[in-house]
């Protein structure tokens, strides 16, 4: 199976941004993966994914206006995860490789509305399937259906997270409107993980 079959083709927009076939062979020696699993087609059939405009994950990619997983993990990535990407929330994704303490392997999502990671209890399969033909308004569902549609279509670049005051995690967030600006995603990586 190709990753296009996994992700296109189902209720929401996703994307595949074209990958870079060197960075990909050297992705694919530095993690040991092959097309035969799931992260292995990640990282050698897309150079990122888009869904919705809202969920980036990472693929193999050296062009300035994307990421690499590879050189985005080795900057930013943990003992016991790895990075697949992010939302324009500043939500993180990450599979488990033992940092959490169950589930091995499982995605697990770091919150900006509560600051912890959650275990969404899938594994790349299920996640694939739910970027494909999940309900992502209502995930997020802490935005209004207008609000989230108007931060949705603000087009925020694969670099760029949306800044948004008061924080979500704040009890100010649901009582206040928002303001909101685009920032660079390695300033916001840096406050997370300092």
């Amino acid at each position: 199976m190709e990753l296009r079959d996994m992700l296109l083709n189902g209720k929401n927009r996703v994307e595949i941004i074209p990958v870079d076939e060197p960075c990909a062979a050297i992705n694919a020696e530095y993690y040991q993966a092959d097309g035969s699993t799931n992260f292995g087609l990640l990282i050698n059939e897309c150079g990122g994914v888009t869904a919705n405009n809202v969920i980036r994950l990472l693929g193999s990619n050296r062009d300035p206006n994307f990421r690499d997983i590879n050189m985005f993990n080795i900057k930013f990535g943990g003992a016991g995860f790895l990075i697949l990407g992010d939302d324009i929330f500043g939500g993180i994704f990450a599979v488990n490789f033992g940092a959490f303490s169950e589930n091995l392997g499982s995605v697990f999502y770091f919150a900006p509305d509560t600051l912890e990671w959650e275990d969404l209890e899938l594994q790349l399969s299920g996640f694939f399937a739910w970027l494909k033909d999940g309900d992502l308004a209502q995930y997020y569902g802490q935005f209004s259906a207008e609000e989230y549609e108007k931060l949705r279509s603000m087009n925020v670049k694969f670099n760029e997270v949306l800044h948004i005051l008061p924080p979500q995690w704040s009890a100010e967030f649901k009582t206040e409107s928002h303001d909101v600006r685009a920032i660079d995603i390695n300033g916001y990586y840096r406050s997370v993980f300092q």
